[in-house]
């Protein structure tokens, strides 16, 4: 059984009261754990929705996901907040880092609501800080580091969970080439290692 199946799946935006834009249809998938798979299209195709929908932000769509077999479109919010806690992570174009916090704080952040001890999540966001290169930024403010090393501090926190699968929305589109080369090294270093990627 592949790890992500999508069946069928359609996804409507309301125009107005009659009119429905079908941004997704009968989209058929499936990706098997351990593989990174790019999608690609022009703006507006769909691919932010489809990961929004992949990643269970939007459940609102017709069709089916299923995620190791369970239909993530019939979960209860509980089910829902374990799957995001659990099997993915997700890495935005934006980093959305927490300006105030340091790069530790911002990492640690991600595994507060999950009951974990305060001196296991700072372990943990020190060992995923320096798997990414970010050993000696530990005490550091975003607004101190390149966009390559944001990039890579939400990286961090999203790995910091230990997820299945990871969703990349368009990683690179806010670095300079060089910054681009930065973050592709470490997804390429993912994949050697197992992890399911998924990247628009």
């Amino acid at each position: 059984m592949a790890f992500l199946e999508v069946n069928n799946l359609n996804k409507y935006y309301p125009i107005t009261d009659s009119e429905r834009f079908h941004a997704l249809k009968d989209v058929q998938l499936s990706f098997e754990k351990g593989e990174l798979v790019s999608i690609i299209g022009e703006s507006g195709s769909g691919k932010s929705t489809l990961m929004n929908l992949l990643g269970g932000l939007d459940s609102q769509f017709d069709g089916e996901i299923l995620v190791d077999g369970e239909n993530i479109g019939q979960f209860k919010e509980k089910e829902m907040v374990a799957f995001h806690k659990e099997k993915i992570g997700f890495i935005f174009q934006s980093f959305n880092l927490v300006p105030h916090l340091s790069i530790l704080d911002n990492v640690t952040l991600a595994m507060t609501l999950s009951n974990i001890d305060s001196k296991t999540r700072k372990a943990r966001a020190k060992e995923v800080l320096e798997q990414l290169g970010l050993k000696d930024h530990y005490q550091k403010k975003p607004n101190q580091l390149s966009g390559g090393q944001k990039q890579r501090v939400a990286i961090a926190r999203a790995l910091a969970m230990d997820p299945v699968a990871m969703l990349f929305d368009e990683p690179t589109s806010a670095l300079d080439p060089e910054m681009i080369q930065e973050v592709l090294d470490v997804m390429v270093g993912l994949a050697n290692e197992g992890m399911t990627m998924m990247c628009v």
